[in-house]
C-alpha cells in the first residue's frame, strides 16, 4: 500500500462521518491506518469539533430572540391549562347537583304515581264491589224469573249477568276468590235455567214409544197449567242459549222412535204403520199397525201427516232451523227401510216403481212448500233410480252367481254333442275303411230319412282341445306348432274340433282329404256329399246351463228397456248398463270357480268342460239375436275359453309333474338289471303305468271321448319322451341291460289298451301320442342286431322317427368296437 499524506487522510476520513461517502482516490481508499497516523487524524477530528461548536455558538446568538417569544408563549398556554381545569372540576360539581335535583324529582314523582294509584285503586274497588252488587242481584233476578217460569225475562237477565261478570274478569278480580264465588253461582242460575228449558220441552214435546202396536208422539203450543210457557219461547230460550243443536237432535230421536220405526218397520203380525191425528189428545199423533199401508203412497201420506202436525205447532223459523237437522233422517230412514227394497228385480214390478218415484216428486214439492230442508236429497234419489236400480240388478245377479258356483259344482250333467258335417261319399267310404265301418270313427252316423237335421247342444272345444302336447316343458295343449305331418294329418285334423273359435277349428276328417290333383288343367268331377254327425257325449255341472239362463234373463229385460214401451221410462237410462252384467257375472264365475271346484277331485277337467261348453253356448246364443242387437259377448267368451284352456293345462301340468316324479324313481334306468336298481326301474315304471290307468279312471266319466284320448296321449307323451331321453344318454348298455330296458318298454306300451275303443279296433295311439312310433321302434333298437338296424333305417321308417346321430348313439352304446359297428355307423351317417 502506498504512503498517503496525513493531511488528506483525516479530511477524507471526516468526510466518510459524516456522509458515508469513500474517498474517490484509490490511494486514499486503499490506505493503512497505523498508530502512526492516528494521532494526526485525531488532531484533525477535534478542529473540526471546535469549528462546529463555534458555528452553534453563533446560530444560538442569532436565533435567541425567536426562542424568547416561544417561551413566553409556552408560559401563556401553560396558564390556559391550569384555568381549563379549573373551569371542568366547575362543570362537574354542578352536574353532580343536577343528577341529585333529578333523583330528588324521580323520588317525588313515584310518591305521586303511587298516590294516584291507591286513588285509581280505590275507584276500581268502588266500580267493582258495586258490579259484584249488582251481579249478584242479577242472579237472584235470573232465579225469581226461572221459578215463575218466565223463560224469555230469565234468559236476557243471564245474559245480563253473564255481560257484568265478563266485566268484571277485565277489571282485575278474576284471580280473587270473591270472583270465583260469583262465576260459580252465575254457572248454577245458567244450569237451573237449562234445567227449566229442558223440562218445558220435555211437557211440551211427549215421545211414548211403542207399547204394543201404538206409539204417540205429542206436541203442544203451550201449557194449560201454566199459559205463559210456549214451546215458541222455549225454542227461543233455547236458541239464545246456544241448545238449538241439542235440542234439533232430540226432536229428531223423538219423531224416530215413535213416528218412523214403527212406520216404517214390520211389526210381528207383518203390518206396517200408520200416522194418524189421536182423537182424544189433538196434539198427539198416534202410529198404529194398519194393514191397508202397503204401499208408497200410504205411507208418504203418513209422513206429511206428520210435517204438517209439526208445521202447525213449530215456529216458522224454527221449523225451518231444526228441519235441517231431522229431515235428513226422516228421508234416509225412508230411503233405507222403504225406498231401496223397493226398488224391484222384476221388470213386471217396473211400473209400479215408475209411480213411487212420481209420488217421491210430488214428495219433494210439498217439502218445497213447507220451505223446509230435504226436497233436494228426495230428487237426488228420483234422479239416481235407474243407478240405484241398476246396482240392485248387478249385487242380485253377482250373489246369485256366487251362490251358483258353490251350489251348483256339485251337481252333474251329462251333456250330448251334436256336430253336423257334410262330406264327400268317397271319402266317407275312404275313411271307413273301403266300405267297411272301423270303430275309431263309429260316432259318425247319418241321421235317417224321415229325421230332422241335429244340431250341436254343447260346444264342439268341450269334446277336445286342440292337439296335445308331446314335449314336457310345453306350457298347453293349445298351440302345438312342432308336431310332425303325419300327426298333423291323422291326429289333430282327423279328432281336433277347436276350441269353438272359426280360425282354431278343425273340419271333419273326410271333410279335410285332399281332392284328387287336376290333370292337365281339367278339374276332377264333383263327389256326391252326403251328412254325417258325430255325437259325443261329456259331464258338466249345473253351473253353465243355470248362469246362461240368468244371464238371458238380464239381456232380455235390457231388451224390453229398449223398447218403445219404456222410452219415457226413468228407469230406460239403466238399459245400456244391463249389457255389462253378463261381463260381471261371468268374471265373478271365472274368480270363484278355481275355489268352489278345488275340492273336487277332476275338478280342473270340469272348469274345462263348464267353461268351454258355456262359451259355446253364449256364441251360439249371440248368433240367434238380430244384427241389430247391443249385445257383445265376443270378449267375454275369450276370456271363458282362455279359463277353460288354463284349467285344461293346469290338470295336464300337475299330472306330468307326477308322472315324472314317478319315472325319477328310475334313476335314469342305469345299471337296471343290478339289484337295487332293477327293483326301482321296475317300481317306477309300473307306478307311471298304474297312475294312467287310475286317471283314465277319473277322467273318462267327466271328458268327452276324443278329449279324453287326447289327454291321455299328452301324458303318455311326456312319459315315454323321457324314458327315449334318458335311454339315448346312457353310454353303455349291456346286452341284458337292453333286454331289461326292452321289457320295461313293453310294460308302457301296454297303455296302448287305453286309446282302443273295443276289442278288435284300430289302436289309434300313434294318433293321440306322436312319440309313439318313435317309442316302438326304440324297443326294437333294444332287441336287434346291427343288420335289423341297418335294414330298418334304409329300408323301414326308422329314419323317418329318429336322427341319424340318434341312432349312432344307440348303435355305439349298444355295441362293442368292430368293423361291422363301423360300417353300419358310416352308413347311417351317410343316409338321408
Amino acid at each position: 500500500m502506498a504512503d498517503v499524506d496525513n493531511s488528506a487522510l483525516a479530511p477524507a476520513i471526516l468526510t466518510h462521518l459524516q456522509s458515508g461517502a469513500y474517498p474517490s482516490s484509490p490511494s486514499l481508499s486503499s490506505a493503512d491506518l497505523t498508530s502512526d497516523t492516528l494521532p494526526s487524524i485525531i488532531s484533525s477530528l477535534r478542529a473540526e469539533q471546535e469549528t462546529l461548536k463555534t458555528s452553534i455558538r453563533q446560530l444560538s446568538r442569532n436565533a435567541a430572540p425567536d426562542i424568547d417569544t416561544w417561551i413566553t408563549r409556552a408560559r401563556d398556554l401553560q396558564a390556559d391549562i391550569l384555568r381549563s381545569r379549573e373551569t371542568a372540576r366547575e362543570i362537574v360539581k354542578e352536574a353532580e347537583r343536577v343528577k341529585e335535583l333529578k333523583g330528588e324529582a324521580e323520588e317525588r314523582g313515584r310518591k305521586v304515581r303511587l298516590l294516584e294509584g291507591e286513588v285509581g285503586f280505590s275507584e276500581r274497588l268502588g266500580e267493582g264491589l258495586r258490579g259484584f252488587g249488582e251481579v249478584n242481584q242479577g242472579v237472584g233476578v235470573v232465579r225469581e224469573h226461572v221459578l215463575a217460569g218466565r223463560l224469555g225475562e230469565a234468559v236476557e237477565d243471564l245474559e245480563t249477568v253473564e255481560t257484568g261478570v265478563e266485566d268484571l274478569g277485565g277489571t282485575g278480580f278474576e284471580g280473587t276468590r270473591a270472583f270465583g264465588v260469583l262465576q260459580e253461582r252465575v254457572k248454577g242460575a245458567r244450569e237451573d235455567l237449562v234445567e227449566r228449558v229442558s223440562e218445558n220441552w220435555g211437557q211440551l214435546v211427549v215421545a211414548e214409544p211403542s207399547e204394543g202396536d201404538r206409539s204417540r208422539f205429542t206436541v203442544r203450543k203451550s201449557l194449560g197449567n201454566q199459559p205463559d210457557v210456549t214451546l215458541g219461547g222455549v225454542l227461543d230460550a233455547a236458541e239464545r242459549l246456544g241448545l238449538a243443536e241439542q235440542y234439533a237432535k232430540r226432536l229428531t230421536t223423538a219423531i224416530d222412535r215413535t213416528m218412523l220405526r214403527p212406520l216404517l218397520s214390520k211389526g210381528r203380525d207383518g203390518k206396517l204403520g200408520k200416522i194418524t191425528v189421536s182423537g182424544t189428545m189433538p196434539d198427539a199423533l198416534e202410529c198404529t199397525a194398519d194393514s191397508q199401508v202397503n204401499n208408497t203412497a200410504s205411507i208418504l201420506s203418513g209422513v206429511k201427516a206428520l210435517l204438517s202436525h209439526l208445521r202447525s205447532r213449530l215456529p216458522h223459523q224454527s221449523g225451518i232451523q231444526y228441519s235441517a237437522t231431522f229431515m235428513p233422517v226422516l228421508i234416509s230412514r225412508f230411503e233405507e227401510h222403504w225406498l231401496e227394497p223397493a226398488v224391484p228385480l222384476d221388470m213386471s214390478r217396473i211400473d209400479e216403481f215408475e209411480v213411487t218415484l212420481t209420488e217421491l216428486l210430488s214428495f219433494a214439492d210439498f217439502i218445497d212448500s213447507l220451505q223446509w230442508h230435504g226436497a233436494d236429497q228426495l230428487r237426488q234419489w228420483v234422479e239416481g233410480a235407474p243407478r240405484a236400480w241398476l246396482t240392485k240388478r248387478r249385487e242380485a245377479l253377482l250373489g246369485d252367481v256366487r251362490n251358483l258356483v258353490f251350489s251348483g259344482s256339485q251337481e252333474r250333467k251329462v251333456v250330448e254333442r251334436v256336430e253336423t258335417e257334410m262330406v264327400g261319399r268317397d271319402d266317407a267310404l275312404a275313411a271307413s275303411g273301403n266300405g267297411g265301418d272301423d270303430d275309431w270313427d263309429s260316432a259318425w252316423e247319418e241321421p235317417s230319412a224321415g229325421s230332422p237335421e241335429r244340431t250341436a247342444v254343447a260346444p264342439a272345444s268341450a269334446a277336445a282341445p286342440n292337439q296335445a302336447p308331446i314335449e314336457d316343458d310345453e306350457a298347453s295343449a293349445w298351440d302345438t306348432d312342432d308336431l310332425d305331418d303325419k300327426a298333423d294329418e291323422t291326429g289333430e285334423e282327423a279328432w281336433g274340433w277347436g276350441d269353438g273359435e272359426d280360425a282354431n277349428k278343425h273340419p271333419s276328417p273326410v271333410a279335410t282329404r285332399t281332392t284328387p290333383a287336376q290333370t292337365n288343367g281339367i278339374a276332377p268331377s264333383q263327389p256326391q256329399q252326403r251328412e254325417v254327425t258325430l255325437r259325443e257325449s261329456y259331464t258338466t255341472t249345473a253351473v253353465p246351463a243355470t248362469l246362461l239362463s240368468q244371464i238371458q234373463v238380464v239381456i232380455k229385460d235390457a231388451q224390453t228397456l229398449f223398447g218403445p214401451e219404456y222410452t219415457e221410462s226413468p228407469i230406460a237410462p239403466a238399459a245400456q248398463g244391463l249389457y255389462t252384467l253378463p261381463t260381471l257375472a261371468l268374471a265373478i264365475y271365472r274368480a270363484t270357480a278355481p275355489t268352489a271346484y278345488a275340492k273336487i277331485p277332476v275338478g280342473n277337467m270340469l272348469i274345462y268342460n263348464d267353461a268351454t261348453c258355456l262359451s259355446a253356448s253364449l256364441l251360439a246364443w249371440q248368433a240367434n239375436t238380430p244384427p241389430s242387437s247391443r249385445l257383445r259377448l265376443e270378449a267375454d267368451t275369450n276370456a271363458l275359453e282362455t279359463f277353460a284352456k288354463r284349467a285344461y293345462t293346469a290338470e295336464l301340468d300337475a299330472q306330468r309333474t307326477i308322472l315324472r316324479d314317478l319315472l325319477d324313481g328310475a334313476q335314469g334306468f342305469a345299471d337296471c338289471t343290478v339289484q337295487p336298481n332293477k327293483a326301482e326301474c321296475e317300481s317306477a315304471v309300473q307306478q307311471v303305468v298304474d297312475r294312467m290307468y287310475e286317471v283314465h279312471a277319473l277322467w273318462k266319466p267327466v271328458l268327452a271321448p276324443s278329449a279324453l284320448l287326447q289327454s291321455l296321449g299328452s301324458l303318455l307323451s311326456s312319459v315315454i319322451g323321457k324314458i327315449t331321453l334318458e335311454v339315448e344318454e346312457l353310454a353303455d348298455i349291456a346286452e341284458s341291460d337292453s333286454k331289461q330296458l326292452r321289457l320295461l318298454c313293453d310294460k308302457i306300451s301296454s297303455l296302448k289298451s287305453l286309446f282302443v275303443a273295443s276289442e278288435g279296433a284300430t289302436d289309434m295311439t300313434f294318433i293321440y301320442c306322436p312319440p309313439w312310433l318313435k317309442f316302438q321302434y326304440l324297443g326294437e333298437i333294444l332287441e336287434s342286431s346291427l343288420a335289423d338296424i341297418r335294414y330298418m333305417w334304409s329300408e323301414g321308417e326308422l329314419s323317418l322317427e329318429f336322427e341319424g346321430e340318434a341312432v349312432v348313439e344307440l348303435i355305439e352304446a349298444l355295441f362293442a368296437e368292430s368293423d361291422l359297428r363301423r360300417r353300419a355307423v358310416g352308413e347311417i351317417r351317410r343316409g338321408r
